[in-house]
């Protein structure tokens, strides 16, 4: 591994890598091809060894852990301090980081320090004819890509969008190399710190950023059976979305449409209802881990697509399971007596 790497700065999310590094990780392989660089990983943390072994799984070729236990918790002082020793050691030939709160909160201090390119909201980074890096991104609110070219060899850092390639299964690769660095660092210096971090609200959770979806298309058949999706999104602690006729319809709201002119997500679990499977709806949601389709209709192209695939009508289908997720909600209560009337109500209004 004598030539410069592709490097990538991994983030976590609660412990686990998020799906957006997981996308750079794959993005950086992809930019690899035959050429003779490799993929270099920063995971910047405490314990997190045991992550090595998924980054590999999707592509990266050496995994360095910056371990103390200040960066258990975001700082962008923090992260500077440990992480620019590290990634002027690395040498790279370009950096790849999630376009997240986390990188554009330190990635621009770094950009200023080193006079180098940073290129933001990127929905593709390219080498092209012998190293001229070049940047695809959104602009003008989405509706416009803009394309962006640097002169050969010039150090650039892509932000990456999440959620605009989605993350592949991962595939048997030999173990990356591990290396550990623990800086000195005194948290007492750093201007900024996390004190805790809060999962997102499903509600109101960006598509592209939710971990679990449920989708609605037009054999919802109206507002009404939308409304009970919404329910059985809540049960499940998932996101509602759904296809772009249904949002035309106002069956949901304009940024809740799933599909290649829509929003394009990749959660670990999405559950399609009434979706028959064109082909832009397909296309913004082939990053998702599994799928799971409901449908009358057993032609269905999504059927076909789906992890699972079950051939029924959604408005029997969905009563059950609300009925079921409230029947295990209710079995895993503690054992006890009956609240008074004033506990209730101060347990629901704090949910």
């Amino acid at each position: 591994m004598m030539s410069k790497p592709i490097l990538v700065i991994a983030e976590t999310d609660h412990g686990e890598l998020s799906q957006a590094t997981l996308e750079c990780v794959e993005e950086a392989r992809d930019l690899i091809g035959e050429d003779d660089g490799y993929v270099h990983v920063i995971l910047p943390g405490f314990r997190l060894r045991a992550l090595a072994t998924e980054l590999a799984a999707h592509g990266a070729d050496r995994v360095t852990i910056v371990e103390h236990r200040a960066l258990a918790q975001f700082s962008a002082d923090g992260w500077l301090a440990a992480l620019e020793p590290v990634l002027r050691a690395a040498n790279p030939k370009l950096i790849i980081a999630p376009d997240t709160g986390y990188a554009r909160a330190w990635l621009p201090r770094l950009s200023l320090r080193w006079r180098m390119p940073l290129a933001t909201n990127c929905s593709r980074a390219r080498l092209i004819e012998d190293g001229y890096p070049e940047a695809y991104r959104f602009v003008h609110n989405g509706r416009m890509h803009e394309r962006l070219i640097w002169p050969r060899g010039t150090l650039v850092a892509f932000m990456l969008t999440p959620g605009v390639r989605g993350v592949s299964p991962p595939r048997k690769r030999e173990p990356a190399t591990l290396d550990t660095v623990r800086p000195t660092l005194d948290p007492a210096t750093f201007r900024d710190r996390t004190l805790r971090t809060l999962p997102p609200d499903p509600r109101t959770v960006d598509l592209t950023d939710a971990v679990r979806i449920v989708s609605g298309g037009l054999g919802v058949g109206g507002p009404e059976a939308m409304a009970q999706l919404q329910q059985l999104a809540e049960a499940l602690g998932a996101t509602l979305g759904g296809t772009r006729v249904a949002a035309d319809r106002g069956w949901l709201p304009a940024d809740r449409f799933i599909g290649s002119t829509g929003k394009v997500v990749a959660p670990k679990l999405y559950l399609a209802f009434g979706v028959s499977g064109a082909g832009q709806h397909v296309a913004g949601i082939v990053g998702s881990e599994v799928i799971v389709a409901v449908n009358i209709d057993r032609t269905s192209p999504l059927l076909k697509l789906a992890d699972l695939g079950v051939v029924g009508d959604l408005h029997e289908i969905v009563p059950i399971l609300l009925s079921k997720l409230k029947e295990l909600a209710a079995n895993r209560r503690p054992a006890g007596p009956a609240p008074s009337e004033p506990a209730r109500l101060a347990r629901v209004s704090g949910a």
